[in-house]
């Protein structure tokens, strides 16, 4: 009897096991991959580079981070070409593009600087990685594209001024990775500049082409998807920059959805590439805390803290890219 007995514990240990192994197995399998990200530290002025693995979604999302960089410009951003080959990021003396491995691998090697004019607090990569936009805060919006060869060495660097307006004061430029349009931020009036790219071959600039989606509210750090149709972005309720929260506007139709709703801020969104995770800066409650990055999965509804350091801020979370194969 005693024999059966712990016989059948063993075989319904067994199972037990084997059951968890399989539970287990399913949940690392489940385990989103996601590519590597860049991050700004406003209190030392340096970039990092972070992983990101979320076992499930109850989980605290683990992270791995390590220094890149330091001696970043007052807004230390990092922006990654679309092909992943190169990392744009805003030193203290301007913009400087740096090959993947130089900066992530070797950190030996020197970057190629932007000119001089590039002073601006963001930029865009257009298609592939051939081309960045800037655009400096000047009484005439005028931006100026430089070609691939400017980093590469490749080619000619060559560089054109496209006029965008004379009575806008556009900032913070994005690009759609498909390449066919481009959105601004404008400081002189509310809502998202937008535009097809395609005015940049035109004599006389985009000026006439520049469409306003007036949201009621001036918006701030616009991130878009993949067609240029869609763009996620930061709004102000308040207007005293107490109650920032994001919100996906629909570029075509004017459609305005709120997705956060926060007691902390929540500035500075990335959108994946595949229009489902949105990486955010907040503080974890109104007024307090260290601002943090946060990951949302707009697919589950889930809203997670990936990146904080203690005593310090982070914000400007870029999506990267692995490493090829």
């Amino acid at each position: 009897m005693f024999t059966f007995f712990t016989g059948f514990v063993f075989r319904l240990l067994m199972m037990l096991s084997v059951i968890c192994a399989g539970v287990w197995g399913l949940a690392r399998a489940a385990q989103p991959v996601y590519p590597p990200v860049l991050f700004g530290d406003t209190t030392t002025m340096q970039l990092y580079m972070a992983t990101i693995g979320c076992a499930d979604v109850w989980a605290v999302c683990r992270r791995e981070s390590r220094f890149l960089l330091d001696s970043l410009y007052s807004l230390p951003v990092a922006e990654w070409s679309p092909d992943g080959d190169y990392i744009a990021v805003h030193l203290g003396d301007g913009w400087v593009v740096y090959p993947r491995d130089c900066l992530l691998v070797l950190q030996t090697c020197q970057p190629a600087p932007l000119p001089a004019a590039a002073g601006d607090t963001r930029i865009a990569w257009g298609a592939g990685g051939e081309i960045i936009a800037t655009f400096a805060n000047t009484s005439v919006a005028t931006s100026t594209l430089y070609t691939r060869g400017c980093w590469d060495g490749s080619d000619t660097c060559l560089q054109k001024s496209v006029l965008l307006s004379s009575t806008a004061l556009l900032t913070e430029p994005a690009w759609s990775a498909d390449s066919t349009r481009m959105a601004y931020v404008d400081y002189l009036q509310t809502g998202l500049i937008w535009f097809y790219t395609g005015c940049f071959d035109f004599p006389e600039g985009c000026g006439d082409e520049l469409n306003v989606v007036n949201t009621g509210t001036r918006v701030v750090w616009p991130s878009l998807s993949h067609d240029g149709r869609s763009a996620i972005f930061t709004m102000d309720l308040r207007g005293a920059n107490t109650y920032q929260q994001l919100f996906h506007l629909n570029i075509d139709t004017g459609e305005l959805q709120q997705l956060t709703d926060r007691a902390g801020t929540a500035i500075y969104p990335d959108w994946s590439a595949d229009e489902r995770y949105i990486l955010f800066s907040g503080f974890p409650t109104l007024h307090s805390g260290d601002l943090q990055i946060y990951l949302m999965d707009l697919q589950r509804g889930i809203t997670l803290p990936v990146i904080h350091h203690f005593a310090q801020d982070v914000v400007f979370a870029s999506w990267g890219y692995p490493a090829a194969d």
